[in-house]
């Protein structure tokens, strides 16, 4: 290692462990977090190259067999890690000189204790210098270019075209910037940002999110983030629960509701004043949300629930925040490309129907369902809309329009973000109103 920066084992550890155990990368390096005491810089520059060598795997893989006398799967997966850790260093950061590259990689290996896997990793390590990067710009099969499964490829093909799907492709592909949403305009929040020389702007479409570009760790360890002032949130995430509109005084349902953020977005603007029914199918993510909700004081009721056959109490509106693949958040959780296969579409197509289904009984006549989705895939939205609404007509379509940015309407009136024109999540969301 150089200048005894850690930072390169620690992302090794964490990509190995989610390799092997199939866990959400997010996850094990929370985990790993907690367990060790990393710098800053170390927690920072591991976290950057554990995400970026996991979103290119694919095109890391491609780099590597070119180099390997067998089959990489072949590989021990510890081997594969380093190598494709750095493959990445070598031909895809810029700020890595080759040679720290392979040394470093080379250093870390020989803690195997065996001569012979220190060996294979400088000779494949040292192939690198032969592959160019121009080479996979240039590749015909997106999927092989922008590093991503051929079957997300294939649907945005059919849904966006080519030129829009690279945009997409390019767009997932890119580090973005956080958004917050704040409770309030006051001067302690804008203060903080400025003491702690924090470099922000709006964003889209509203003045109650702010979008960090870096010192996010120093907001998050602040008073007024442990006070409830401030929430991590994507914009678009947040405009779900505005398209939802609940009031004062309504009885709301959120029955895909954890980790919470959206249940307490929806406290908020009921002021307090009614009855919020929170529920998940997964205990120890409604023991965090509880546990949270506690500390802000918001009075809301968690249950754990599986909205596909559980009663409810009867509700004015009605989140149902749904089980998905995910792909509208690739950008942040570049793991996602490769926990999902195409096959995942119709299982979570049917859970959704079987959710919308069930959780619509609770629906008061004259009230209003929100189903939303962070996927990009219109199996998994406008479908399942387009078919509970054809087999119960006592449900009707209703417009969102006044009430999320115009800009991220679809034709059928719904919300629906494309990440790379408007910079923000993939997200879907349609209102349905009992007649």
């Amino acid at each position: 290692m150089i200048d005894n920066d850690k930072s390169r084992l620690h992302a090794y550890n964490i990509v190995l462990k989610h390799e092997s155990t199939a866990l959400q990368l997010k996850l094990v390096r929370q985990e790993y977090f907690n367990k060790n005491k990393l710098s800053s810089n170390e927690r920072n520059r591991s976290m950057a190259l554990s995400n970026e060598t996991v979103r290119w795997k694919r095109a890391l893989d491609e780099c590597i067999s070119k180099s390997l006398n067998k089959p990489i799967n072949k590989l021990p997966l510890n081997v594969l890690c380093i190598l494709r850790l750095g493959y990445y260093e070598y031909v895809m950061d810029d700020l890595v000189p080759p040679h720290a590259a392979v040394n470093s990689w080379v250093e870390l290996s020989k803690k195997f204790n065996n001569k012979k896997i220190s060996g294979l990793i400088n000779a494949v390590l040292r192939k690198a210098k032969y592959v160019n990067k121009d080479t996979f710009i240039s590749r015909k099969n997106l999927g092989s270019r922008f590093s991503f499964q051929d079957w997300m490829i294939e649907n945005w093909l059919k849904k966006y075209g080519r030129s829009k799907t690279i945009n997409l492709c390019k767009y997932l592909n890119h580090k973005h910037e956080i958004d917050l949403r704040l409770d309030t305009n006051s001067e302690e929040i804008k203060n903080l940002l400025k003491d702690k020389k924090i470099e922000w702007s709006f964003s889209p479409f509203s003045k109650n999110y702010i979008r960090i570009k870096s010192g996010l760790r120093n907001i998050l360890f602040s008073n007024i983030y442990s006070k409830g002032h401030i929430f991590v949130q994507d914009r678009a995430a947040g405009a779900v629960v505005e398209a939802l509109d609940p009031l004062p005084g309504d009885t709301v349902l959120d029955v895909c509701a954890a980790p919470g953020t959206k249940s307490i977005y929806i406290y908020e603007k009921m002021k307090g004043e009614g009855k919020l029914f929170s529920c998940d199918i997964n205990q120890s993510k409604i023991d965090n949300a509880v546990k949270q909700t506690k500390q802000l004081g918001m009075d809301i009721d968690w249950k754990r629930m599986d909205a596909s056959t559980d009663n409810y109490p009867m509700a004015d509106k009605i989140l149902i925040d749904a089980p998905c693949t995910g792909t509208g958040v690739i950008a942040r959780k570049p793991d996602i490309k490769w926990r999902r296969n195409s096959s995942d579409i119709e299982k979570f197509t049917l859970l959704q129907k079987k959710i919308i289904n069930n959780v619509s009984r609770f629906l008061k006549k004259g009230g209003v369902i929100v189903y939303a989705t962070c996927s990009l895939e219109d199996q998994e939205n406008w479908n399942v809309v387009r078919s509970f609404l054809k087999f119960n007509p006592d449900f009707k379509l209703e417009s969102v329009e006044r009430k999320i940015p115009e800009q991220w309407l679809n034709s059928n009136k719904c919300l629906e973000t494309f990440p790379p024109r408007d910079n923000v999540d993939g997200m879907f969301a349609a209102k349905i109103k009992k007649c």
